[in-house]
Order: structure tokens, then sequence, then C-alpha cells
């Protein structure tokens, strides 16, 4: 049904530097018709297109898609299903067509419910998705922070309403990947002093984008640099170890 079509291909353009896309996700940004770029309605900005700044598209191929922060789930999925209905459109004109996000598509992607959205509308629709770099291996690698060793298990954590939810959570796990902090950093960190891991700790706020913030030691926060909601804190209740125990 779907044959004639043009192709839909989801790509995760990484944390910030457009050096972190990969060459088929570039690859396929330079074959595209449109590409479709999410931002919160209301802004001027889309931090997706940031992070791809510096690669050449012009700019009569983007599009944008405005989505709504709101937790009002019938509004998102009307919402969602118009995006749908467009993609479709396009792609019956025989577009080819490019959906970036920030980070990886299914990792806290908008992109991943634009996917359902199209997968009730057509069922059998063809849809490709190359992964991206995400923010927390961004933040991993620029402060060498290995984020598991051996055996140790790892938690990707959106970050809980509560310190006691968080805590039942570090103590039940070796490592924490916590995203979206946002407002909720200072009770976090006085839990893990409280803890008496904070330590062993380390945070990232708009990695690779401007004002980034990148440290091991959570007490040297000032006010001005909590972080917002691009923020990721990695929780370890050990320090990492070499071989041996050395």
């Amino acid at each position: 049904m779907t044959e004639n079509w043009g192709t839909f291909t989801g790509i995760g353009v990484g944390p910030g530097p457009s050096e972190y896309i990969t060459l088929k996700s570039f690859n396929a940004l330079m074959k595209a018709d449109k590409v479709l770029v999410p931002r919160a309605t209301g802004s001027s900005n889309s931090v997706a297109l940031t992070c791809i700044k510096d690669i050449d598209i012009p700019q009569d191929k983007i599009e944008f898609m405005d989505y709504p922060m709101s937790n009002d789930e019938s509004l998102l999925s009307s919402i969602y299903q118009k995006f749908a209905e467009k993609i479709i459109a396009h792609l019956r004109e025989n577009l080819n067509l490019v959906y970036i996000t920030i980070g990886d598509p299914y990792i806290y992607s908008t992109y991943s419910y634009t996917v359902n959205a199209l997968q009730k509308l057509i069922p059998d629709i063809s849809i490709s998705t190359y992964p991206g770099i995400s923010s927390f291996q961004a933040l991993s690698s620029a402060l060498n922070f290995p984020l598991g060793q051996g055996k140790e298990n790892i938690l990707i954590l959106p970050c809980p309403e509560t310190s006691a939810e968080l805590r039942e959570q570090i103590e039940r796990h070796d490592n924490i990947v916590l995203m979206k902090v946002g407002d909720r950093f200072d009770w976090v960190r006085e839990l893990l002093i409280e803890m008496n891991i904070l330590k062993h700790c380390a945070l990232g706020k708009r990695i690779g984008l401007d004002n980034e913030i990148l440290t091991r030691d959570l007490m040297e926060l000032k006010e001005v640099d909590k972080p917002g909601y691009l923020s990721i804190i990695f929780i370890r209740k050990t320090p990492t170890q070499g071989r041996n125990g050395r």
C-alpha cells in the first residue's frame, strides 16, 4: 500500500556537537526533501536543530512540529494524530522525510509517540530509525566516568518526585543515570550527602551546548549553575575500581 510513497526516517542527532551525528544519519539528512524538527509550542528555537546547526540544510526543507508542554493526554493524542496525518500526506507526495531528535530517538523522545501515531493510522507503514549518542553517553565520555564496571547494574531513571522514591532506587541499584533533574536538584544533592555518596557522583548540564556544565563536584554549583531540564546526575554508591581492586 505504501510502495510508491516517500520514506520516513528518524535520526538521533546526539546531545549537542554536530560531529556526534552518525554517518548514516548525516547521509539521510543530505537526501531529505523535508527535515521535521520538534520544538515546544511558543518557542522559536529547537534544541535538536541547534545540535546540527553546522550542517548546511536549506531553510525551505525545515518544517517545525510544535508540541505543547502539557500532561493532557487527550490533547497530546490529538496533536500526535495531526502530525501523523501531515507526515502521511508528505509521504504520499513521494517526499523523503527525516525526523530529528536530540540524543537517541527511543530514549525519552517525542519521536516514539509520533511513530506510534503513524502505526495506528497505517499499521504496515515503513519506518527507519537510526540511533544517536545519548546525553548520558556523552557525559560519561566527557568526564571519563564509567557508567558500569564488571557486573554492576545501571538504572536509567527520570528523577522521581520525592527523596524517598529516589533513596529506594539507589538502595536497589549499583549505579543510576538520573535524568530530567530540573528544580529537584537541591533535595537530590541533600539525599546524596545524607547517604554519604556525593563524592562518587557527577553532573552534566546542556552537554555539548552553550552554557555547558560538567563536574564531579556537586557542592561547587552556584545558584546560577543549577541544573535545568537538560541535566543529568550520575549516582554511584562506590568509587570506580581498577582490576583487582586497584
